[in-house]
């Protein structure tokens, strides 16, 4: 893999070879354009030729959204179960003594 510094050697000797054979290398003012100034300009690339597509507006859509969401009833509230869970007695020193069952 060649360093930066040796790519930028080798375009600056591709250059000075190019010039030295008798090229030319213009220079342009920014904002310069390379189309012909007495031809109208070409259609852009990107333009797919198709009329342009009708667009739905999106607050429409949003409060259409909203209103469903208004609408809808709240869900019901599930009672967690009273389950009974381990519990562990530790002692005075942190070791572990016995399990025991406790309702919550």
């Amino acid at each position: 893999m060649p360093s930066k510094n040796s790519i930028r050697r080798d375009i600056v000797r591709k250059t000075e070879e190019f010039l030295s054979r008798g090229g030319e290398i213009k220079q342009h003012v920014a904002g310069e354009s390379a189309e012909p100034a007495d031809q109208p300009r070409s259609r852009a690339v990107f333009v797919s030729g198709q009329p342009p597509q009708m667009r739905t507006y999106l607050n429409d859509v949003v409060s259409a959204i909203d209103s469903r969401k208004k609408q809808a009833k709240a869900p019901t509230a599930v009672k967690p179960r009273n389950r009974p869970r381990k519990k562990i007695i530790y002692d005075d020193f942190g070791e572990p003594l016995r399990e025991i069952w406790v309702e919550d």
